[in-house]
């Protein structure tokens, strides 16, 4: 497997140049970040989720590449219709996070607050900090509310219908899904803190990746979160949040395995991710 730090490389020489024109539009010292104007906002939207959309294929792509699980057909299907919820997600995320920006964000308590304040290493500290126990601790039971009868059935269960996902299925669910788990668990931190836009678009990223090796099943899914899409009632976020409140997953309460379909194609039976699973 290589190094995460050799994909981490490769990703950005990748994304650096797709970004870098909308970044040239960013600054820590801008208050409202970029959408200035109508046209912006329609720019913005358009742009921003066109280069979603690269960064999503490439990265999953690199990711995908390096994972051993065989590459059949039934894996195959399954990334393309990953793909397909995928796309339509990001779209609709990047037109949510633009609308909140132009529409709500002048309106909210914090708007000004670099004006008069100077961004400094402690609002970088104390917004990572919140930021994560926000989305963490939050994200854990919005996900658990997901799982309640009538969510589940109209919303959550999109997400749930990839049993075995790959990397591509980080962002394929349904699109109140998306607004749920993603937009609003970040836009809402700015609420609460004054918290720069520029940090809160590069907190997003850090959770996409979190979420795309999540959903990848290897070595750095350090939640084990695959086997939250294997046997539905555990391992809902953070391990350690999972653990607090008794749905981590026990060998011991699951005598009878959930089996990969995946696993009878895989050559190397000595690999850690066919033992793992197997």
């Amino acid at each position: 497997m290589i190094k995460i730090r050799r994909i981490f490389l490769i990703i950005l020489a990748f994304v650096i140049p797709v970004v870098r024109c909308q970044m040239e539009d960013i600054s820590f010292g801008e208050k409202h970040i970029y959408v200035n104007n109508f046209q912006q906002y329609i720019e913005k939207i358009i742009f921003g989720s066109i280069g979603g959309i690269m960064q999503y294929l490439i990265s999953c792509s690199i990711v995908e590449y390096y994972n051993p699980m065989p590459k059949n057909k039934l894996r195959i299907q399954n990334i393309l219709r990953e793909i397909r919820y995928g796309i339509v997600q990001l779209i609709f995320g990047c037109f949510v996070s633009m609308s909140f920006y132009y529409y709500l964000y002048p309106y909210t308590p914090y708007y000004k607050y670099f004006e008069t304040h100077d961004y400094t290493v402690f609002h970088f500290l104390y917004g990572v900090i919140f930021h994560w126990l926000w989305t963490t601790c939050v994200g854990y039971w919005t996900h658990r509310m997901l799982h309640l009868k009538y969510l589940y059935k109209y919303i959550h269960s999109v997400h749930h219908s990839f049993k075995e996902p790959t990397a591509f299925c980080y962002c394929a669910a349904h699109p109140l899904e998306g607004f749920i788990e993603g937009n609003l668990l970040l836009h809402t931190a700015e609420l609460i803190l004054p918290i720069h836009p520029m940090q809160t678009m590069i907190y997003g990223g850090f959770m996409a990746f979190n979420d795309l090796f999540a959903h990848d099943g290897g070595k750095y899914d350090h939640s084990d979160h695959y086997r939250h899409h294997l046997y539905y009632v555990v391992n809902y976020g953070d391990a350690k949040i999972d653990r607090f409140f008794g749905t981590a997953y026990d060998p011991k309460n699951y005598p009878v395995k959930e089996k990969c379909t995946y696993l009878p194609d895989f050559k190397d039976k000595d690999h850690p991710l066919f033992q793992r699973y197997k």
